[in-house]
């Protein structure tokens, strides 16, 4: 019978340390032992990973449509899995529109998802998550989602706004106006664009009205209003100028008639053309330079050197001048008035030459007939007043 022979603590230690063997160092209260934490912090590693992956969503109105994929990213296989799909609100609302049931995953393999909700009303964001209720304890939970958001909120669009009014503007130089009905039309969210407005007709209008349609749009739906346009002529006529008229002085002092259309050039109308100075002009009154007696050079005296038309459209003035005088001139003065009742007032002259004829010099008003005359200047002449 061989006896069993124990060897001693220190002895072992010599044996497991060989020759050179040393003595273990001591171990401080609650360490442990070495290489104990690095198997620890390799037991945290599952090798399981999900992650969501080519999402891909879009909104019209408030239908969503999404799509993408659930990807096992790890090596080894993944049982059957859920994913969720939410969709926020600016106001910070989530709702859970539904889930994606996954099947079992191989290393490597995706699930591919494509589905259609209809999200709340003002939806910005969609999220899909990936092993909803973090079933699987995975090494990167940071790939378990993916959010889209939306620049335009996912909304039932509201129809455009067409405001109109009657406008009414002034006719241009062409007798034509520009001008817009539009009184501020709108769209009221802004969705989906691009917002346009359109005139028709566009302009420019002619004198008068003219019914317009405004038709506005979203870029996906229209509506319209309509108004008229008025545009008023209220430019006055231009004035042609002065023809210069001559008259000879005669031995009777005699009266010659002379029409406006004789002492002014034509005027001008933005809407009317050029206008008939008979038609279109009215004599307001007629001046002379020279007093209503003044004695002439050859019968000596005539009065009532000046007689209006009852139309005013023209006067009968003596072809005479003063025998001590500069010559006689003759001042009309007129309003043309165009069809939209715009006036504008000018003068014109006729002259009558002095002895040896010598061209007239105006000498300032001393003998008026007509309406507006200066102070004084009806008086007919002392000589005139006694006859």
């Amino acid at each position: 019978m061989t006896r069993y022979q124990g060897v001693s603590t220190l002895a072992a230690l010599f044996i497991l340390g060989g020759c050179e063997g040393t003595l273990p160092e001591e171990l401080s209260p609650g360490q442990p032992p070495p290489g104990l934490e690095v198997q620890r912090q390799e037991s945290k590693l599952t090798g399981l990973d999900l992650s969501v992956v080519d999402v891909v969503a879009s909104c019209a109105m408030t239908s969503l449509s999404i799509s993408g994929a659930i990807k096992n990213e790890s090596l080894t296989g993944i049982g059957g899995s859920t994913a969720a799909v939410y969709a926020e609100t600016p106001t910070g609302g989530s709702q859970r529109m539904g889930v994606i049931s996954v099947p079992f995953l191989v290393g490597g393999e995706s699930f591919p998802f494509s589905l259609s909700y209809t999200v709340p009303e003002g939806t910005t964001r969609v999220t899909v998550v990936a092993d909803e209720g973090d079933v699987f304890p995975e090494d990167d939970e940071e790939n378990n989602s993916v959010s889209i958001d939306f620049e335009i909120p996912c909304a039932t669009n509201q129809q455009p706004v067409a405001s109109c009014s009657n406008v009414t503007v002034s006719a241009n130089a062409a007798c034509q106006g520009v001008a817009s009905i539009d009184n501020g039309s709108f769209d009221p969210d802004n969705f989906p664009g691009p917002f346009s407005v359109t005139q028709s007709p566009s302009g420019p209008f002619p004198l008068g009205t003219t019914p317009v349609q405004l038709s506005v749009s979203d870029g996906l739906d229209t509506n319209t209003c309509f108004a008229n346009v008025t545009v008023v002529d209220t430019s006055a006529p231009v004035l042609g100028g002065n023809r210069g008229l001559v008259l000879q002085p005669t031995a009777g002092s005699d009266y010659v008639l002379v029409s406006l259309a004789d002492c002014a050039l034509p005027a001008t109308d933005n809407c009317g053309g050029t206008l008939d100075m008979n038609a279109s002009a009215t004599i307001l009154r007629v001046t002379s330079d020279e007093p209503n007696d003044a004695l002439s050079l050859l019968r000596l005296l005539a009065c009532e050197d000046i007689k209006l038309s009852p139309d005013r459209k023209s006067a009968m003035v003596r072809a005479e001048s003063a025998l001590l005088g500069n010559g006689r001139v003759y001042n009309f003065t007129y309003s043309v008035q165009d069809a939209s009742g715009n006036a504008t007032t000018g003068t014109c002259n006729v002259k009558v030459p002095a002895l040896l004829g010598n061209p007239a010099i105006d000498s300032g008003v001393s003998y008026c007939q007509g309406d507006g005359c200066p102070a004084g200047s009806r008086y007919p002449g002392l000589l005139c007043s006694l006859l």
